[in-house]
């Protein structure tokens, strides 16, 4: 485990040569990406994520951040892509590369592949909330409301308030034609965000096929 202290790790090279790798250098660099992340200076962070790399290119946490800046505030997925292959070359248990990898394919619109890489975060962590979660999110988008109602389901066992599961499962149940359950999971959306479901319902496509309901009238016409 390493710090952030002042420090040097002994590395063995292929011919036998001891190398020093200066951990202090590697570590500023990627705490300097952070800080400009949290900045929101996202060129910078990059750059100084990739310093930290070319000093140790095994440093999995980098390759992470790396990927999470490319795919969350830049949009450039396909470079996110590698950045997690690369996290997971290093560590094929990281579940939270797995996670994020998955983030990226749903981005891409491979949904068969980001669920492939949901079960692989959800195998090492079955606890993981946001991996069921857009793992539901993704079946839905390949229009597979019952599987995505089941995802949604384990989120909310490990986040039961988690308003945006809720709200989903209401999109599916009706999608499905239960009225029912659609307007019981939106009822508790509504409950845990008013100000925000309550206006996203009364123009949600997938309420279309029941928006003549009673309940469902009643639910949104406050």
């Amino acid at each position: 485990m390493l710090n952030d202290g002042w420090e040097h790790s002994d590395v063995m090279t292929s011919d036998g040569e001891v190398l020093q790798v200066e951990v202090e250098e590697y570590l500023a660099w990627f705490n300097r990406g952070n800080l400009l992340d949290d900045l929101g200076l996202y060129q910078e962070a990059v750059a100084a994520y990739q310093q930290s790399l070319k000093v140790n290119p095994d440093y999995e946490d980098a390759w992470n951040s790396l990927g999470a800046v490319f795919c969350d505030q830049l949009e450039m997925y396909e470079e996110a892509l590698k950045c997690f292959d690369q996290a997971l070359r290093i560590d094929y248990l990281d579940n939270f590369a797995w996670y994020n990898r998955g983030n990226v394919l749903e981005h891409l619109g491979r949904y068969e592949d980001a669920i492939a890489s949901y079960n692989l975060a959800l195998k090492i962590n079955s606890e993981d909330e946001m991996a069921w979660y857009s793992r539901g999110w993704a079946l839905y988008e390949m229009g597979e409301f019952e599987s995505a109602i089941a995802s949604f389901n384990q989120a909310l066992k490990i986040k039961p308030q988690d308003d945006s599961s809720w709200y989903n499962k209401a999109c599916c149940y009706a999608v499905l034609g239960n009225v029912k359950k659609a307007v019981e999971s939106l009822r508790k959306a509504i409950k845990l965000s008013p100000n925000q479901y309550l206006q996203l319902a009364k123009t949600e496509a997938d309420f279309d096929e029941i928006r003549n309901d009673v309940d469902f009238w009643m639910l949104v016409s406050r």
